[in-house]
């Protein structure tokens, strides 16, 4: 089974969860992440922020400490360093909600960063499941019931095909700016979806 990098963030976290990190994953807080450091079932690894949405810098072993003043943001950094680790499984959670709805947009848009790097993110937020991923393809098991939607992360996806979803597509063009993919619905088969050239992000629930 692949390794992952989890890194949990400052929006919504769940108080508990069924995930359980393995001895092989890798596990980063972002800034006020690292108040639920023990959530996946053992200590984080790495803790990485400038620390202004925690309050105050953390005691901890491994600490990376950035300064507030910065290009990039706390969760990007923390991606670049699984990266820097050869991971290429990435689930986040806390990346969404919270009280910054910029930190929300910039965190979509940190899964196409991660396909940019030949690597898959996912982001957890509730009951709903954001993955992403370039010039390839994903199957969702049949027991998976309600909306799921499809969206280009680039100008143009080409190449889309959906099948085992209520409604399919064959070869099609998918844009950013016209999000025909919206409120598709599971049927109670294996879904498929591929691209052959582009970024798809898809949001289901869980």
């Amino acid at each position: 089974m692949e390794k992952i990098c989890y890194i949990i963030g400052a929006g919504d976290v769940p108080v508990r969860t069924k995930i359980k990190a393995s001895d092989e994953d890798y596990i980063i807080c972002a800034d006020r992440g690292f108040a639920y450091h023990s959530l996946l079932g053992r200590k984080c690894d790495l803790v990485v922020g400038d620390f202004d949405s925690y309050g105050k810098t953390p005691e901890f072993e491994n600490l990376l400490v950035l300064p507030c003043d910065k290009d990039d943001t706390d969760m990007k950094i923390a991606v670049d360093e699984g990266l820097k680790l050869g991971y290429r499984n990435f689930v986040i959670l806390g990346a969404l909600g919270g009280d910054r709805d910029d930190h929300s947009v910039a965190n979509i848009a940190l899964l196409s960063y991660i396909c940019s790097k030949n690597a898959r993110g996912t982001l957890l937020h509730e009951n709903k499941l954001f993955t992403a991923f370039a010039d390839g393809e994903i199957t969702l098991p049949a027991e998976n019931k309600g909306y799921i939607s499809v969206f280009s992360l680039c100008d143009e996806s080409e190449g889309v095909t959906i099948k085992g979803l209520k409604y399919k597509a064959e070869d099609i063009a998918l844009r950013f700016d016209t999000p025909i993919g919206v409120s598709n619905e599971f049927i109670g088969e294996e879904a498929h979806i591929s691209v052959k050239k582009g970024r798809l992000m898809v949001v289901y629930n869980q």
